[in-house]
């Protein structure tokens, strides 16, 4: 049995704190939202009052917070009194920068960091794919912890920073996709075309257009549901990470700064703890028929 920390028992690193816990790990979990410490306690997790003393005695700690500041909060805090040889898997969604940080200040403790954030929805905890950035070795660390516990693969894409630069690109796509969706839904329902069933006909169409994303968002969309799997704060975070590291890079960023501005002022409509797909409701606020 191997002892793992997980700090961050949110809704991604909880899951993979009892995903763990199946898989017969004991593992020691800290959060600071009493509600998530006791979801995790009834799942077999060990939680401590302490980030520190979750990590004291783990040799392997996995991390799942919220914003690049508060990873290097804990590289700084915590993780700075981590046994030499510790490996960390970060599971967040940060920039590739502040991975580098991460690696930098924790390497002087001689802890092993590895940026290995998470391509998957929370309910497909299991058989996630990890994009890491790391060393050879820590990336294998970290796949021979995580491969077949709470992801179905863990792929090294390069040094650290590298897993960051895939996931932010990859949630960029995610944030236009929800935009255009709640764009096209929102035309719809004022050419007089029911949305639902325009939802219900292309994701069964087998249209070039139709992605797993879509018949997920589509159908909650047309209903309303905006209960929250992917909260659009967050979103609206992310996809900032992926526009400042294009332009860091001299990448163009057209869609990025549209669908910034989308999310932005949804946000601003105090929309940002519903789901991403609330976008639609700015459509909706600035349509033709609004206060109707």
């Amino acid at each position: 049995m191997n002892e793992i920390c997980v700090l961050g028992l949110g809704t991604m690193g909880g899951r993979v704190a009892a995903k763990l816990v199946e898989n017969g790990h004991l593992v020691r979990g800290f959060d600071p939202s009493t509600t998530a410490l006791r979801a995790a306690a009834a799942a077999g997790v060990k939680t401590c009052d302490d980030p520190a003393d979750a990590v004291a005695r783990a040799r392997a700690v996995v991390l799942s917070l919220p914003r690049p500041e508060h990873v290097l909060s804990s590289v700084d805090g915590p993780l700075a009194g981590a046994a030499t040889g510790t490996v960390v898997a970060d599971l967040s969604t940060i920039d590739p920068d502040t991975a580098r940080q991460a690696a930098q200040r924790l390497a002087v403790c001689g802890v092993e960091y590895v940026d290995a954030p998470v391509l998957g929805r929370p309910d497909r905890c299991g058989v996630w794919t990890l994009p890491a950035g790391g060393s050879e070795d820590g990336v294998a660390a970290v796949r021979d912890l995580l491969e077949g516990t709470v992801a179905r693969q863990v792929r090294r894409v390069g040094d650290v920073g590298a897993g960051s630069i895939l996931k932010v690109l990859n949630n960029l796509m995610f944030g236009a996709i929800n935009a255009v969706t709640a764009e096209a839904l929102n035309a719809c329902r004022l050419a007089g075309l029911d949305p639902a069933a325009f939802v219900e006909t292309v994701a069964d169409s087998g249209a070039g257009t139709v992605s797993n994303l879509f018949k997920e968002l589509g159908p909650r969309m047309s209903v309303a549901d905006y209960e929250p799997t992917f909260a659009l704060a967050l979103l609206q975070k992310d996809n900032r990470l992926a526009m400042e590291m294009a332009r860091q890079v001299g990448a163009p960023a057209f869609i990025a700064t549209v669908v910034d501005q989308v999310n932005s002022l949804a946000v601003h409509l105090g929309h940002g703890g519903q789901d991403s797909g609330a976008v639609l409701e700015l459509y909706r606020a600035l349509s033709a028929d609004a206060g109707q």
